[in-house]
């Protein structure tokens, strides 16, 4: 999936490579977030200890 968005290519700036990584996954697994959540809300932290 990642090959046919162009991937890996050096060349293209990280943050287009990461929205790009973000939108297979998004489509691979069915998810979906509401644009404004994402922007505004406070991410919940996740403390993981061995």
């Amino acid at each position: 999936m990642l090959s046919a968005e162009g991937l890996p290519d050096e060349e293209r700036p990280d943050r287009e490579v990461h929205r790009t990584i973000l939108g297979v996954l998004e489509r691979h697994f069915g998810l979906t977030l509401p644009r404004g959540l994402v922007l505004e809300a406070p991410l919940p932290a996740v403390l993981l200890a061995e």
